[in-house]
Parts: structure tokens; sequence; C-alpha cells
């Protein structure tokens, strides 16, 4: 028992340390300005010249929006000038609020989730005092912020049946339009414009909410995970923590960019472009901070007008498995499982973890907590072939190890006669050095499910709120202690019959002690959930130990 541990201890140790020097995660320039009024930001002169010789491609999917030449110039703003007129939406899953003032959402309210938080009632991301978007245009290098002007609206019905508000203003002689396509189904609103009279160099920049409410219960936690996040068209997705980026820290993201957003435990807001379109370059940069905790920030988006239109669609909604990955251009990837080196191991796994639960969950009616313990109950079963081996292995090295220690000390002195007196003893027990490895396997196979799991059950939507026998959210720690308990009990049963009828090893008989208290103390405040599964998995696996107990007892006799 005792190898087996150490070699699989030593085995992860050597990958985790090895994976980031093999796959060195890139380093990333910050930028030298950020983005400021009144001026075009050094990033965006940077890639003019590249998107002005597109300018005659219009997107496929953005359909001609005619701006009224009618509508009257719209004046930027004092704050006392006019109270804004909020236009109310109610589709299936969320109601929206649009302000004229901006031409942007300002509130958008989920019907299906309640604010855990002390604040009660429905989730509403909301900020207390800006929209949650705000737009501004780079038009012959002067940016002019949309913020303050005022919008005329009016109402459509689309062919599909959709709401559509258009909002149309003219701006230093551009008529300007946005359109949103609120779809009644899902967390979505397709947002299109037209730039009318405008030259051909010019950008919308989109400013993403510089935070989102709290919404959990445990409100630190939800704090912690404030963040923004991105993909790159050619690269795996990434994740910015609030944390990471110090108060007026400016890091630019080259693009081509698929999507942006800002996320939080279990919600997030992010723009996704259509199939076929980008967004140029992204601009982070960090907030004011009055404690260690970072609650704000700020990103800026940067988006070519190319033929006077652009397009793109507004995600505001549960971080939820189907609807991200109905999204397309792998948004289902917005909360970038594992730290930067494990991602590329751990986002795979976890995406067939959260589909195989949510299918039990669909197919065989269950709860979540008894689809945990059915997907523990699984997943050692499926692993009994592999755990069948090891003990065949581990059965004939405590047959040959008297062997190999009077090998090792007959010829102590004679390095190259010891070796090949071994390697007789391997060859006449059907076995090799590497029977040792091999018994590790089992043990090493289970280990990027557990880190997947535990990355999933701290972020997972789905299990957000969920009770299970005394426990009223498997999302979170168990506040009495009692499956973390189960779980090291569970643990130590393992140990102790894996070591029954086995040669004596104080060593072996130690670590059956301390390995089961070390991870009770490491689970304890981990969601209750995964320590459901391990639990469950812990005890499935007893029936197979106590048969290895068996067989050695077998094997002594005999002997």
């Amino acid at each position: 028992m005792d190898k087996k541990l150490l070699i699989a201890l030593l085995l992860t140790a050597i990958i985790v340390a090895v994976t980031p020097v093999l796959f060195p995660t890139p380093k990333r320039t910050p930028a030298t300005s950020g983005t400021t009024r009144g001026a075009t930001p050094d990033s965006i002169q940077a890639v003019v010249p590249s998107v002005a010789a597109n300018q005659n491609a219009t997107p496929a999917t953005v359909s001609a929006l005619p701006v009224d030449s009618a509508v009257p110039n719209s004046a930027t703003l004092t704050a006392s000038t006019i109270a804004p007129t909020i236009t109310e939406v109610t589709t299936g899953r969320s109601t929206y609020q649009f302000s004229n003032i901006g031409a942007a959402p300002v509130s958008i309210v989920m019907k299906a989730y309640k604010n855990l938080s002390p604040v009660k009632g429905l989730v509403n991301l909301k900020l207390r005092d800006r929209a949650l978007l705000k737009y501004s245009l780079v038009i012959a290098g002067d940016t002019i912020p949309l913020d303050r002007t005022v919008f005329d609206v009016s109402e459509q019905p689309a062919p599909s049946g959709n709401r559509v508000l258009t909002y149309r203003a003219q701006v230093k002689n551009v008529g300007v339009a946005f359109s949103y396509d609120l779809t009644p189904d899902r967390y979505v609103a397709h947002i299109s414009g037209r730039l009318e009279n405008a030259p051909p160099s010019t950008f919308l920049l989109i400013d993403l909410p510089t935070g989102l409410p709290i919404t959990e219960a445990d409100t630190l936690s939800d704090l912690r995970t404030l963040s923004y996040s991105f993909k790159q068209v050619h690269s795996n997705a990434r994740g910015v923590p609030f944390g990471k980026l110090d108060p007026g820290e400016k890091k630019l993201e080259t693009g081509p960019l698929g999507w942006a957003a800002v996320r939080n435990k279990y919600f997030v807001v992010g723009l996704v472009n259509p199939e076929g379109t980008t967004f140029d370059e992204m601009t982070l940069t960090g907030g004011p901070r009055t404690t260690k905790l970072a609650t704000n920030a700020s990103a800026v988006v940067v988006k070519s007008v190319k033929g006077g239109a652009f397009a793109f669609d507004l995600y505001a909604g549960p971080q939820q498995a189907d609807q991200l990955l109905a999204m397309g251009r792998d948004f289902d990837h917005v909360n970038p499982y594992g730290w930067s080196f494990l991602q590329p191991v751990v986002n795979p796994i976890a995406a067939v973890c959260i589909r195989l639960l949510l299918w039990i969950h669909d197919h065989v009616n269950l709860s979540y907590g008894w689809v945990l313990i059915l997907f523990g109950v699984f997943i050692r079963v499926a692993l009994w072939p592999l755990n069948q081996s090891a003990m065949r292995s581990s059965l004939k090295m405590q047959e040959i190890q008297p062997k190999l220690a009077e090998v090792q000390k007959k010829y102590k002195d004679k390095p190259e006669q010891q070796r090949e007196a071994m390697m007789k003893v391997y060859k006449e027990a059907g076995a090799s050095p590497f029977t040792a490895l091999s018994r590790c396997l089992p043990m090493l196979i289970p280990m990027p499910v557990l880190f997947a799991l535990f990355f999933v059950f701290q972020n997972t939507i789905e299990f957000r709120g969920v009770p299970f026998l005394w426990l009223t959210d498997i999302s979170v720690k168990d506040h009495f202690y009692i499956l973390p308990i189960l779980m090291g009990i569970s643990m130590y049963l393992m140990s102790w019959m894996g070591l029954r009828n086995a040669p004596p090893n104080p060593q072996a008989k130690m670590m059956s002690y301390m390995f089961p208290v070390m991870m009770t103390f490491v689970l304890a405040n981990m969601a209750s959930g995964l320590n459901l599964y391990y639990t469950a998995q812990n005890i499935a696996s007893l029936p197979q130990q106590w048969l290895l107990a068996k067989e050695r007892q077998r094997a002594r006799r005999s002997g």
C-alpha cells in the first residue's frame, strides 16, 4: 500500500511540475496606454491599417438597418438635462430594461434564479451607477462616447416573433442605430447596428460591466470569482481575475477575439461574435481598491465597423452548460477550469463530466445528490478491471519480495550479477520491474476526474441550491461536516482492508492513519457534492478491497 501511494504521489508531483515547463503560458505585453475619452488609444491606432483594408466587407449576418435621417442631432447631455426613458421587455427567461440615454441595457432580471445574498428577490444583473454596456465610436481619430447621448426608440415585430427594439440618433453628422433582437426562450439579445456617413476607418468601443452584483450567500466567494474571460480565435479561452489586475494596471489582449465576457461564480455577461466576425482587441484595467479584495475593474472591447455595419450577441444569464454550448464559439469555456497549465487536461474532462451528470439527471430522473452517488459507483466499477490487475501485481510482488531481498543481500557488492539475478526472479514469477508502476495506474486514472470535479462543483450552476438529505445546497460545504467525516472513515476502511493479511509494514500503517485525516481536512470546506462523490466511490471500492484481503489470505496459506 505504501509503495503504490508514494509512487502515485511522486508521479503526480512530477506531472504538475513538468507540465508548465513543457507547455509554458505565453507572456502578454501590457498595453502602454488605455482608452481615453477624446483621443484614439494607441492600441486602436495599431489595428487601423489592417482593418481599413477590409472595410468593404459587410458581415452576412448583419441585416440592413436604415437610419432615419430625420432624427435630429443628439447633443451630449449633462446629468441633469433629461431623465432617461426606460423601456422594459419581458421574454420567457428574463426581463430587460433599456435606457434611451446611451441605447444600452441597464438591468436584466432572470426569472428562474433567486438571489441567495441578503438582497433576496430574483437575480438582477444591474450596476449601481452605470449601464451594463457603454458604447463609444472612434471616428477619424476622435473617440466619441455615446453614454450621454439621447436616442429615439421604436419597437418592431421580427419575422421570428421576437421583440426588436431600435435606437437611433445623429452624432456629429453620423447616423447611429442600435437594434436589440430579444430571443424569447434563451438569455440572448442579438445586437446589430449601422452607421451612416461614417468614414471607412471607424471603430465601435464596448465597455463591459465593471463588475457583477453579489448573488450568493457566501459573498466573499462570489467576489473572489469576479473575472474577465476571452477567447482568442487560435488559442484556448483564458480568464483574468479582477484580483490579478493591480489598480491602474492595463493589459492589452490582442485579437482576433471570438468573444469577451465578465463573470462571477454562477452568472456571466458576454459578447459573442457571429461566425466569421471577431473583435479586434480588448484592454483590461485594474480598478481602485478600498480593501485587499478586488471588486471592480474595466474592460473595453474594440470592433471594426465594416461597410457601416456591425453585429454581435449579448449573453446575460447563468453559466448553464446547455445555454453556453448553444452560443457556439467555445463560449462554454467562459469559465476556464483549472490553473492555466492544467486547463488543456482538466477542461475536456470537466466538460465530459458535466454532460454525463446532466444526462443521468435528465434520463434517470433523480436528484443531483443521487446522481453523484451513481457517478461515483460508476467510476469505481469502470476501474474494477484495472484494480484487479493491480491486485494481481501486488500479490506477485509480495511473493517474490523475499527472493529479491535474498538476491540483493547475496550480490550486494556485485551490481551486474545482482541485476541479472533479479531479472531472473522477475521472469520466473511472470513479473517485471515495472510491476510497481502498473499497480499505481488505478490510483492515477481517477485523479484528473477528481481535479475536474473540484472545479465543476465550485462553479456549476446546475448544483446551485440543490438540497440532498440534510444538505441544503450540494454546491457549498457541509456545515455539519458529516460528509467529510464519512469520507475520511471510508478512506480509512479502504486502507485497513488493503493492509489485512499483508506483510507487516510500519510505514504503510502510519499512512493508513495520516492520509484519511489529511484528506478530511482538505475537503472539509469544499463543496459537499464533491465529498458525496468521493465517499460513494470509496464505499463502492470496499468489496474489492475485501476480496483482495481474502486472496492474500489464501496466498499466504498456500505458501
